[in-house]
């Protein structure tokens, strides 16, 4: 994979953790190949200053990897503060999650407007939110449309948005309460034949590093990647087949996570459950995505499970 266009030279990664770290790992990677690319990362001062434990660790892998760490505060700084500090990078890959509150990437995006960044990856590493409107029962959703609208809105900045689907971990961890180990039960939302696509931090990274990079440039699109897609039902058989036992198959209609919601409205699973009981936007077919037309393999259910044990 060739360098990098030449007006980019710096690359400003928001955020270390579940997804960033990923991102870093395989952006330095590839500007292996682009010496005069130089890749930094954006931490809270307590992470950039540890001098013990994970966060030290962390913060010791950063400099193998040959990352600068830059210090600031996504949740706290406003608009203008933060495109002062963008304003020195040409491209920002935007990991930081939705730990800064209702609001945070809608003004990440403004500041990295203001800055006249060159090329802006947003944190869009989700389901499709074109596709899925407002109303969704997730409001964090309603927001990233908002976002897409102001990129959408001006052409001085050009954007990627990487569609992954959800995390594979989180279809499997209890608190979304699709699979329940405990129980040996799998609940369907929606409909059995509803589906969804995931996709592994890990494979998340490298497939960005390797969108970042292609040639032909991505401009101004939406990029589908999947680790897997597949519907509940074919879940509950991958489970059965996992568990070595008769699954018990519950289906969450509609109504009834509706219901859940009003009975529960401070429930973040609950809300997660309802947004994704659709037929649409929170899964696409694997065959038409990047790393498929690319030939790069991505993690699927079966092998991430299998890499779990028990």
């Amino acid at each position: 994979m060739k360098s990098t266009n030449p007006s980019i030279n710096t690359v400003l990664i928001l955020g270390a953790g579940e997804l960033g770290l990923p991102v870093l790992r395989a952006m330095s990677r590839q500007a292996q190949l682009s010496p005069s690319l130089k890749i930094s990362v954006l931490l809270r001062p307590e992470a950039a200053r540890a001098v013990s434990g994970p966060l030290r660790a962390r913060r010791d892998e950063l400099a193998r990897l040959g990352i600068a760490v830059v210090e600031g505060d996504l949740q706290q700084s406003g608009v203008e503060a933060l495109s002062v500090l963008l304003r020195g990078f040409d491209a920002v890959i935007n990991c930081s999650g939705f730990v800064g509150g209702a609001g945070t990437q809608i003004k990440i995006t403004q500041a990295v407007l203001q800055a006249g960044v060159a090329r802006y990856f947003p944190w869009q590493f989700g389901v499709d939110y074109d596709v899925v409107g407002k109303g969704s029962g997730q409001p964090v959703w309603d927001e990233q449309l908002e976002v897409r609208h102001l990129l959408r809105a001006q052409s001085a900045t050009e954007w990627v948005i990487v569609s992954t689907g959800i995390f594979t971990s989180y279809l499997f961890d209890s608190g979304f309460g699709v699979v329940d180990a405990e129980r040996k039960t799998v609940r369907a939302l929606g409909d059995w034949q509803y589906a969804v696509t995931l996709t592994t931090p890990e494979d998340i990274g490298r497939l960005t590093a390797a969108i970042f990079f292609h040639r032909p440039a991505f401009r101004n699109q939406v990029v589908y990647i999947a680790g897997d897609t597949l519907t509940y039902r074919e879940l509950a058989d991958l489970m059965q087949a996992h568990w070595g036992v008769e699954v018990n198959r519950v289906l969450l209609d509609k109504e009834r996570l509706q219901a859940e919601v009003r009975n529960h409205p401070h429930d973040v699973g609950a809300k997660y459950r309802l947004a994704f009981a659709r037929p649409d936007g929170v899964a696409w077919d694997k065959a038409n995505t990047f790393n498929a037309r690319q030939g790069m393999a991505a993690t699927t259910a079966g092998q991430w499970l299998a890499s779990q044990g028990g």
